[in-house]
């Protein structure tokens, strides 16, 4: 005797109900989009500090012959 022949007014739960729930693909875009972000801040900074050093050199040449 099976557990369908237990309880015979007890419906057939649906197929969706049966199913288990989807994972959630909603965190992994946010971990791909936050390493997006790290990855453009970090290239950001990077060029930033190129533009900052080349930009000082002058500055640095001129207050030497002056000092």
């Amino acid at each position: 005797m099976g557990v369908e022949s237990a309880l015979p007014w007890v419906p057939v739960p649906s197929s969706e109900s049966v199913q288990p729930p989807k994972a959630k693909t909603g965190i992994l875009r946010k971990l791909v989009l936050a390493l997006l972000v790290l990855i453009f801040l970090f290239g950001v900074w990077q060029i930033g500090k190129k533009l900052y050093v080349q930009g000082n050199a002058p500055l640095a040449q001129v207050i030497d012959r002056k000092g």
